[in-house]
């Protein structure tokens, strides 16, 4: 009895000790890859996320990217072989290049690791480019129909069907703004509108539909469901 407390008191030290939240990943892949790196790599894409690396004499690593406009700074964890390790999910949209720089103990630079570079046309601060894979917005919960001055609105069903926006800035006219099928079964189509909320639904085979990828719903009078938009200055 007395053995097996003692290993139940062992295990519970070592999970204590255990590295903690950076590399307790959802993919089993992703944290194999970052717990097993002996030495800091190129960034490189694994499981839908960009992995950065770095080594050295460091109490702090950390990281700002400009598709964040640099605002948060994501922290490194050093892992058992002593390498520092960052996965940062890679954002939505269709950029393929995204600048970073690092900060080790409070100190800006380049990525060593990384002979891709360019210079911030503000500072002159040097700065290095991840090349990212296309991950589209049209996905339910990242899509936001909204754009700078207005929306963009995308509907995915049959080819060859005629598929139009009704709302309160067309006074809900189900054949003013019709969109356009830019590729069999998808249908676009980009629209000025004054910053202010706006509701609306799409005609599709003579029904209304709310937006399908859009979570952010109100109900009108009679109980249907229209979804909202909100277009910023």
């Amino acid at each position: 009895m007395k053995s097996r407390l003692a290993l139940v008191a062992l295990a519970l030290c070592l999970a204590a000790a255990a590295p903690a939240a950076a590399m307790d990943q959802s993919s089993v892949r992703l944290h194999l890859h970052l717990t097993g790196l002996r030495a800091p790599e190129p960034p490189h894409v694994v499981e839908n996320s960009l992995v950065l690396s770095a080594a050295g004499p460091y109490r702090f690593v950390g990281a700002a990217f400009s598709h964040e406009a640099w605002r948060t700074v994501h922290s490194f964890e050093r892992n058992l072989y002593g390498v520092f390790v960052l996965a940062l999910p890679l954002p939505y949209g269709d950029a393929t290049q995204v600048a970073y720089r690092l900060v080790t103990d409070g100190a800006w630079g380049a990525d060593p690791t990384n002979p891709a570079r360019a210079r911030d046309d503000r500072t002159g601060a040097a700065l290095s480019l991840a090349s990212l894979p296309e991950r589209p917005r049209t996905v339910l919960g990242v899509w936001n129909p909204a754009v700078s001055g207005g929306a963009h609105f995308y509907f995915e069903g049959e080819a060859g069907q005629r598929v139009s926006v009704a709302g309160s800035f067309n006074d809900w006219d189900p054949f003013i703004h019709e969109l356009n099928e830019t590729s069999p079964g998808r249908y676009e189509l980009n629209l000025s509108l004054a910053p202010g909320d706006y509701s609306y639904v799409f005609i599709y085979r003579g029904e209304r539909v709310a937006d399908p990828l859009n979570r952010t719903l109100r109900y009108s009078g009679d109980g249907r469901a229209v979804s909202r938009l909100s277009v910023g200055n």
